[in-house]
């Protein structure tokens, strides 16, 4: 969604108030942010929860967005971050919205190894701008815990609907997972189908829908050209790969089409290049199928040290 779109949103939902609420003020920290009041009166203290929406932008272009995913559940903590929106969680209420700007020079200041900037997130000079709505406050943990498994069921309904929408769209023929995943078989492979327990060798590329590359161990630039090796259904892998290569034999090619809450969810690694939220696209080639792991070599040199003994 554009920026153009999302103020416009919010001032549908009455984020503009008179003008003598939204003068710009600074944290203690030192970060300039502006508050849009709304007529609720519910207070935020330490140790409630927060249901957000929120869109960062740098310098003018839209970072990322939670408007067309999921809302963000943010805790209250006890102590504020100096140049940081928990700065000011407590001077707001629910449904207010406030938009808040940094430097990353500033934080690059405070500390040379920020992990935005050594990552190359951002830069020298960028200005990051973050608009927050306030959705809810949640008091205790199990109220926010209930609405956030609600939100999640609804949200993951909205993923499958979506990726169905564009296979359709699309003419791909793709299978469906039990979880949501979708699998588009090129090449079913050889011997039998892939069950879990089994120890497979596989090559991989993963793209963002719109066709961005993020990570391959069949392309050199990101250096790990090794074949992915994991024992099938034990936890090593995404939910959508785990279960889409269980369709799959020896030898067999595909595409996975992963919905977010099959993938990285909300919190990919900041330097996968993988947005919260994002579907993916793998594209899928079994190498091998062993019956197990192969044992370590620990665990040989232990097994030729008992038949001495």
């Amino acid at each position: 969604m554009k920026i153009k779109n999302y103020l416009l949103i919010l001032l549908a939902s009455g984020i503009v108030a008179s003008c003598g609420k939204t003068t710009y003020r600074k944290t203690p920290g030192g970060m300039p942010y502006k508050v849009y009041s709304t007529s609720d009166t519910q207070k935020i203290y330490q140790g409630d929860f927060l249901k957000v929406h929120f869109t960062r932008k740098i310098k003018d272009s839209v970072d990322f967005t939670t408007m067309e995913s999921m809302p963000v559940y943010i805790p209250v903590p006890a102590e504020t971050t100096p140049y940081d929106l928990s700065e000011i969680w407590t001077k707001l209420k629910k449904g207010d919205s406030v938009i808040a700007t940094q430097m990353m020079d500033t934080f690059i200041k405070r500390n040379p190894q920020h992990p935005s900037f050594v990552s190359g997130q951002y830069k020298k000079g960028d200005k990051i701008t973050v608009i927050v709505k306030i959705l809810d406050v949640f008091t205790t943990d199990s109220a926010f815990t209930a609405d956030e498994i609600l939100e999640r069921k609804l949200w993951e309904e909205r993923e499958s609907e979506t990726l169905a929408k564009y296979l359709k769209d699309n003419n791909i023929n793709a299978q469906k997972t039990v979880s949501g995943a979708f699998v588009e078989i090129i090449n079913p492979g050889v011997g039998d189908i892939i069950d879990s327990g089994k120890y497979i060798y596989v090559n991989y590329t993963g793209t963002s829908f719109s066709g961005k590359k993020f990570d391959s161990n069949t392309d050199s630039a990101f250096q790990h050209v090794q074949p992915l090796t994991f024992t099938v259904a034990s936890g090593e892998m995404i939910k959508g790969f785990d279960e889409g290569v269980r369709f799959l034999r020896k030898e067999g090619k595909a595409k996975f089409y992963i919905p977010s809450s099959l993938g990285y969810g909300g919190q990919p690694n900041p330097n996968s290049g993988i947005k919260p939220y994002e579907s993916l696209i793998f594209d899928i080639e079994i190498l091998d199928v062993k019956d197990k792991a192969p044992a370590s070599p620990e665990a040989n040199d232990m097994q030729r040290r008992k038949k001495v003994e």
